[in-house]
Order: structure tokens, then C-alpha cells, then sequence
């Protein structure tokens, strides 16, 4: 590739310009396979810059996820990750991208992520699950009437084993959004144990974390799926909104989540496969943590282990199902962060009992910051 060539792809790349790129392409000026000085490619470069748009151009037009020979062994993979961009990630995996892929250093693209403290990213990474995983249960087997799953519902499950926010808040709304789902509890849940046992029977490398994964959410369906054959009568959204306020309901005496955390302590305790490092490690911090309110709960070590260790944990999570960088608060006291008004809605009976005593703090806050700042306003008018 000539000098002159390769700035002008890096300056359609630096300006996300897609059209100006595709033109490129199309003159045969560039081509999709070209690779820079330093082995990258054009998919790579647009992957290191955060530029969705243009990756997902290169995508559709046939670029390797894979390719390049980058004199560090990065791939695309692996830029993303460091851009820190979730999309990128997910588009790149989706079109095949290889999560265990090492660079010169032995690292993969998701332990780059946190190496720089893309947490969110090791998140989407370590939560794919390839379509074709699902699928493969869509497909009636010889000894079978039919398949194990109705093909219509694959694209409902594979969104929800996709999940990185494992609060089971957040999984119950996420059935109750996909009625498909809701419809065939029991067939999802024999799949699901299907999956999870599937893991440990690779005959390359078993991946534990992922079998624990697909067991919790068997789990949650399971539990789902036997209030809904114990009442027949009563709509699945209104077992579901049952379920949800047992689980934000905090006990009396000290405000403790109880009920939550006694169900993540119990799906973890039910995983079968108990020789595992995983259920190890996990029941002995489950053990330091039984008595101590202050330590963390099992849902956040759950968490730990499916998504990844953090350094810390952003505080700016939905109040009722743990989304993380939630837009909105509530607009009395301001203090309280929600995904929207129905999670709102939904949180206002445990919420309603502290919302005036925090608007109060809140207001007592804003006074003494502006008392601060006519004070420092004039000490420098009137120096002593």
C-alpha cells in the first residue's frame, strides 16, 4: 500500500467518514484486506478508534474479524476491547471474532479490558454466546417427536442468556418483555440445563463459568415456571411483579435484601456440578459473607465471577433491577437512580418511606455548596 493511500484510509477512518471509506473500497483505491506497516487492518484501525459505524461497514462487506498480522498479535478483538466500545465488541463477536485469542503478551481481548478498566466490555465478552449454541436445540433430533425448542423462540432465549445484568429483577422484567419466552417456560428451562451441562462436556476446554451462567437462569425460569403450573389462572405478569416486589422487599429490622440474597445463595448451592473451582471458590466467600451485612452480597460475588472482577463498583445503578448508568432519578429527593418510570413505579413502595428525609439531605447539600461558593466568591473579592 502506498504512503499516500494509507493516510487517506486512516483520515476516512480518524473522520468516520462511512460514504467517503465505501467509495474508497469501491475504486479499489483500498482494499478491505490491505494491511499497514504495522500488520493492521482496516477493520483493526476502525476497532481501535471506536468507530462503530465503519466497523460495522467492513462486517457486511466480508472483512476477516480475525485477520491482519498485527507485529503484537492484536486483533480486531482486541482493539475494540481497548476502545472500550460495548458495540464494537458485540458486533465483532457476532461475526465471529475469537474471545480466546492471545496477543505477544499472552493476553486476551477480554483481560486487556480490564487491564485499562473497560470493565464493561470483559462484561459483553465473557456473556457471548455464539446464536448457533441455541439453535442447535431448534432442530429435531432422531429419537425426538419434535425439537426441544420451537425455532420461534430461539431469538427470545439467545437474548436472554445474552444478559450481563444478572439481578434478578432485571431477568424477570427481561422475560416478562419477551412473551414468546414467558409462553414456554418449561421447554426453556430443559434447554437451559441442557446448555449448562453441555459446558462441562466439552471434549476441548470446559468452560465453568458459563455452565454456572446457564444454570442460574434456569434457576430464576424454573422457579417462574412452577408458580405459573401452581396457578394456572393468574397471568404470568402478575407472578412475575410478585416475584419482583419479594425480591426488593427489605427486611424490617435492618433494611437487608433477605430474600434475594437467601435465592442467589440457594441457585448457586443447587449447581450440580460440585467439583468444580467455580462452585469452590464461590461457596467459601459465600461462607465469610453468611453473617456480615457489610460484606458483599451473592449476588455481587455471582456477578464477579460470571462478568469479571472490578476495581469498584460505579454508583449509578437502577434502584429495582441494577442496570448500571441509569439516565434518570427520582425528582423529588434526587437521590435514588431508576431506568425509568416503571422501574420507578415499581420501587415506590420501599422508596416512599425515605424520599422526603433524603430530599431534605439533598436540599441541606445544595444550601451549604452555595454558601461555599458565595464565601470563596468573596474572599477573593475582599483579600485579607
Amino acid at each position: 500500500m502506498t504512503t499516500e493511500n494509507q493516510s487517506r484510509r486512516l483520515q476516512k477512518i480518524n473522520s468516520n467518514d462511512v460514504t467517503g471509506l465505501q467509495e474508497l473500497l469501491k475504486s479499489h483505491e483500498v482494499e478491505i484486506v490491505e494491511e499497514d506497516d504495522h500488520g493492521m487492518t482496516l477493520l483493526q484501525h476502525a476497532a481501535f478508534k471506536g468507530k462503530k459505524d465503519l466497523c460495522q461497514l467492513l462486517l457486511d462487506l466480508g472483512a476477516d474479524p480475525n485477520g491482519g498480522h498485527h507485529e503484537h498479535q492484536y486483533t480486531a478483538l482486541h482493539f475494540g476491547a481497548l476502545s472500550g466500545s460495548l458495540e464494537i465488541c458485540q458486533q465483532l463477536l457476532h461475526y465471529g471474532s475469537k474471545p480466546d485469542s492471545v496477543n505477544s503478551v499472552g493476553r486476551t481481548p477480554s483481560q486487556m479490558a480490564a487491564f485499562v478498566g473497560n470493565h464493561g466490555v470483559v462484561s459483553v465478552i465473557n456473556n457471548f454466546i455464539p446464536r448457533t449454541d441455541i439453535e442447535h436445540y431448534t432442530v429435531k433430533a432422531k429419537d425426538q417427536s419434535e425439537p426441544k425448542l420451537p425455532p420461534a423462540v430461539a431469538p427470545a432465549l439467545h437474548k436472554f442468556v445474552m444478559q450481563v445484568n444478572l439481578h434478578p429483577v432485571h431477568l424477570l422484567l427481561t422475560i416478562q418483555k419477551l412473551p414468546l419466552l414467558a409462553d414456554n417456560l418449561t421447554k426453556v428451562k430443559d434447554v437451559l440445563e441442557s446448555l449448562s451441562e453441555s459446558q462441562m462436556k466439552r471434549t476441548h476446554e470446559v468452560n465453568e463459568v458459563l455452565s454456572l451462567k446457564y444454570h442460574y437462569l434456569r434457576f430464576i425460569v424454573e422457579r417462574i415456571s412452577k408458580e405459573k403450573q401452581q396457578h394456572a389462572d393468574k397471568p404470568i405478569v402478575d407472578l412475575i411483579n410478585q416475584y419482583i416486589k419479594a425480591f426488593l422487599k427489605p427486611r424490617a429490622s435492618d433494611g437487608f435484601p433477605e430474600f434475594m440474597d437467601s435465592f442467589v445463595r440457594e441457585s448457586i448451592r443447587t449447581f450440580p456440578f460440585k467439583d468444580t473451582t467455580v462452585f469452590r471458590q464461590l461457596l467459601v466467600n459465600l461462607s465469610k459473607t453468611k453473617q456480615s451485612q457489610d460484606s458483599q452480597l451473592a449476588l455481587t460475588l455471582l456477578s464477579s465471577c460470571i462478568n469479571g472482577q472490578r476495581g469498584f463498583q460505579d454508583d449509578d445503578s437502577c434502584a429495582t433491577c441494577g442496570q448500571e448508568k441509569v439516565p434518570s432519578k427520582c425528582a423529588i429527593c434526587k437521590s435514588i437512580q431508576y431506568c425509568n418510570k416503571d422501574c420507578q413505579k415499581m420501587h415506590w413502595f420501599i422508596h416512599k418511606k425515605q424520599c422526603d428525609k433524603l430530599a431534605k439531605q439533598f436540599k441541606n447539600m445544595e444550601i451549604k455548596s452555595q454558601d461555599a461558593q458565595v464565601n470563596a466568591t468573596n474572599s477573593e473579592v475582599n483579600p485579607q
